[in-house]
């Protein structure tokens, strides 16, 4: 299995310390710079796309002046993904509530919402049939598309092969979850098997307080036992997809959540390239 990172800022520094191949780039700075301002950082230091972020790309979202910029981005970077020897745009799974990522709106959960998103999608999702990408939704608790069932339901209104899902377990946590996260890791991988060409990693812990506050930790110090999850993984993905640890604040975690990381994937019988 194929590991990236993203670790912000110090994201090529770590990738090439840990012998990491792949980085992430985002669908706006391909656009802004192109492709081979984009790339050379990468290139010169033998690293390759794991991913191409589109999240700013929200098909609910009621700011249609700032959605327009980021389609007319996501259909300008669709034909590059050929060059870029990466197929996969990431987008957000829809909110109505323009904050994306951070709140969200009831009526993210309704089916009129998958309806909604249907109807954006559809156009993009030609157009990448046509250039060999693949539009990966990322699946997150806050937004329309916040369950493998949810997912599904969305690609049968579309049936498109262009159509993937971003698998991240740990952003479908409820609270529930958090004492026993396995069965749902499970289910979702399950339920997605053949829809999934990304998976990310990361990790969330529960803080001590009087009202639940779930938080980002490093591997090893969150819930999540990766021993048993990163064979679901291996799998149901793809050859050309990318098992990327995210979210990594600093080149002190990430060595941490690398060595945590590896060592799950050696018990596991799993091999991280």
């Amino acid at each position: 299995m194929r590991l990236g990172i993203e670790a912000g800022a110090h994201t090529l520094d770590v990738a090439v310390e840990h012998g990491i191949k792949g980085v992430p780039v985002s669908a706006e700075r391909l656009v802004s710079l192109g492709l081979e301002a984009a790339l050379a950082p990468l290139r010169e230091r033998g690293l390759s796309i794991c991913q191409i972020g589109a999240f700013g790309f929200n098909p609910l979202s009621p700011d249609k002046a700032r959605q327009a910029e980021q389609r007319r981005i996501l259909e300008t970077a669709i034909p590059l993904t050929a060059q870029t020897g990466c197929p996969y745009l990431v987008i957000c799974g829809g909110n109505y509530d323009v904050a994306a990522f951070a709140r969200a709106d009831q009526r993210n959960f309704t089916n009129e919402a998958l309806d909604e998103i249907a109807h954006e999608l559809e156009p993009l999702l030609h157009m990448a049939e046509l250039h060999g990408a693949k539009i990966a939704i990322e699946l997150y608790l806050k937004t329309a598309v916040n369950s493998a069932e949810r997912f599904l339901a969305l690609w049968e209104r579309l049936r498109s092969d262009a159509l993937c899902a971003n698998v991240d377990v740990t952003s479908l946590y409820t609270y529930a979850d958090i004492w026993d996260p396995l069965p749902l890791a499970r289910r979702t991988c399950e339920l997605l098997a053949g829809h999934y060409g990304l998976v990310h990693i990361k990790d969330v812990a529960l803080q001590d307080g009087f009202h639940i506050h779930i938080d980002l930790a490093p591997i090893g110090a969150g819930v999540t036992d990766w021993q048993a999850l990163l064979p679901f993984f291996e799998s149901h993905i793809p050859e050309d997809s990318w098992a990327i640890l995210e979210h990594v604040k600093t080149p002190a975690e990430a060595r941490l959540s690398l060595e945590n990381l590896r060592a799950a994937a050696q018990a596991a019988g799993i091999r991280l390239a």
